[in-house]
């Protein structure tokens, strides 16, 4: 998630700005992570290390993308309440909430327009679709994921998994019907569907739940599929 759609936004228009432009978007990933640590153990000193080489390591990157185009600043409102909910999240020791999560996804799907953007591309319908598609599905692996490990056996949300991926397939759809997307996005669509109501049900019926490696290898089979998908004209 953090590297596929900022690489695809590169793909729309490669341009040197995008060296130090994925250098500030991985530092600082890196750096928010470090924070997080830091902030859960109330401000340790042995864990400020890694958010000050992080962090400075972003500003650098940061100051060297600005200084190439300076117009990269009219994002900043966008990231802005996204980086304050996962801050606040992480600071109430809640850093895999919902809404931590989705301000996440939104946050790392957005540096898909960002980068196209940087390099050159207008923020034309393609690029406004290959981003949408990649952000439903992300936002969808957060309560997904949910089901099998941290909330396994919740009902609750495992309904509001499956709402969700079922709401999305019917979007999808329409999309396709309406010309807007390829017809393999809701291809995909009913797959990522299926699996969310799958993995969580195999896992109660053997009475044993799935280990990490597992779910980490079939998701990056399925991702590829909805990647593929998004990309494709329609």
């Amino acid at each position: 998630m953090v590297t596929v759609p900022v690489l695809l936004g590169v793909l729309f228009a490669p341009a040197w700005i995008h060296i130090p432009l994925l250098a500030t978007w991985w530092a600082g990933y890196f750096a928010f992570f470090a924070a997080g640590i830091w902030m859960r153990s109330r401000f340790r000193a042995t864990n400020r290390p890694p958010v000050v080489a992080y962090g400075s390591a972003t500003a650098v990157a940061g100051a060297l993308t600005l200084l190439l185009n300076w117009r990269l600043l009219i994002w900043a409102p966008v990231y802005a309440p996204l980086v304050a909910i996962a801050v606040y999240e992480t600071w109430r020791r809640r850093p895999r909430s919902l809404l931590s999560g989705w301000s996440t996804v939104i946050a790392a799907c957005l540096m898909l327009p960002v980068a196209a953007w940087a390099g050159g591309h207008p923020l034309d319908a393609r690029v406004i679709v290959v981003t949408g598609v990649l952000t439903v599905y992300y936002l969808g692996t957060v309560p997904y994921v949910k089901t099998l490990i941290r909330e396994r056996g919740d009902r609750g949300w495992l309904m509001f998994s499956l709402v969700f991926h079922a709401l999305a397939a019917v979007a999808a759809v329409a999309g396709a019907a309406a010309g807007r997307i390829h017809w393999l996005v809701p291809v995909a669509a009913l797959l990522v569907a299926g699996r969310a109501w799958w993995m969580p049900h195999e896992a109660a019926r053997r009475g044993t739940p799935w280990r990490p490696r597992t779910i980490g290898l079939s998701e990056m089979a399925v991702s590829a599929v909805v990647i593929l998908a998004a990309v494709l004209p329609a």
